[in-house]
């Protein structure tokens, strides 16, 4: 099986690491960290100076428009690293003829009525073990949760609430952000403990997330396993 080709749309700091200082906590640095299944050949970006830079720093050609950098990468995966507003418009450009899966940064707000390919949206703690296994083995619960009060922070707790299937109680706090998981009494009951867990400094390896979000995403594509985090 041959490598896949990925185009990143937007290169942004969550894009390619734009004024940013961790090429891992990126889509870009997932696709070379992945080099073996996945290849990054190139960028959609209008902005010069992003544009600029992200061609200085990971060597691949980048187009200012959709429609033209889509023709000349002819990608197997796109990533949409745009800001909320503007996603509408890049799937309304988008040529799914080819196209095998979507990599959708979060928030996923855009309105399609459908898509014939695959999305996985990147709320990265669904791709760490330690939250996994509360899902899997404690749902339910109590989340309380300290972070900044943004669409960006906000989105990945009421995703993670809904992963764990548990309340939620979000508190504003502007500094790193936290967070508490209480599993339900029965749990606590069975275990022997009060069922606490914290989560600290944002709780996860943000590049080993990345790494394991666009690795499902590859595994769903080439051997149909499921998805974690699907649209």
């Amino acid at each position: 099986m041959g490598k896949h080709r990925a185009v990143v749309i937007g290169a942004g700091r969550i894009g390619a690491g734009y004024n940013w200082h961790d090429d891992a906590y990126t889509h870009a640095g997932a696709y070379q960290a992945l080099r073996d299944r996945v290849e990054l050949v190139g960028f959609i970006e209008p902005d010069p100076g992003r544009a600029l830079a992200a061609k200085a720093h990971w060597h691949v050609p980048v187009y200012e428009d959709v429609p033209t950098g889509l023709m000349a990468l002819r990608p197997d995966i796109v990533s949409i690293c745009v800001q909320p507003d503007q996603q509408n418009a890049i799937y309304l450009q988008l040529d799914f003829d080819g196209l095998k899966g979507i990599w959708q940064e979060k928030p996923f707000v855009a309105v399609v009525k459908e898509w014939p390919v695959p999305i996985q949206v990147n709320y990265m703690r669904r791709g760490d073990s330690r939250h996994q296994d509360i899902a899997f083995y404690r749902s339910g619960g109590k989340l309380w949760v300290y972070g900044k009060d943004d669409i960006h922070t906000r989105c990945h707790f009421e995703d993670l609430a809904k992963f764990w299937k548990c309340e939620l109680e979000y508190r504003v706090f502007n500094g790193p952000c936290a967070y508490i998981y209480q599993a339900t009494k029965e749990y606590q009951d069975h275990d022997n403990s009060n069922g606490l867990e914290w989560f600290d400094n944002g709780g996860v390896d943000g590049g080993e997330c990345f790494k394991a979000m666009l690795g499902n995403l590859l595994d769903h594509i080439d051997k149909g396993t499921e998805l974690w985090s699907p649209a």
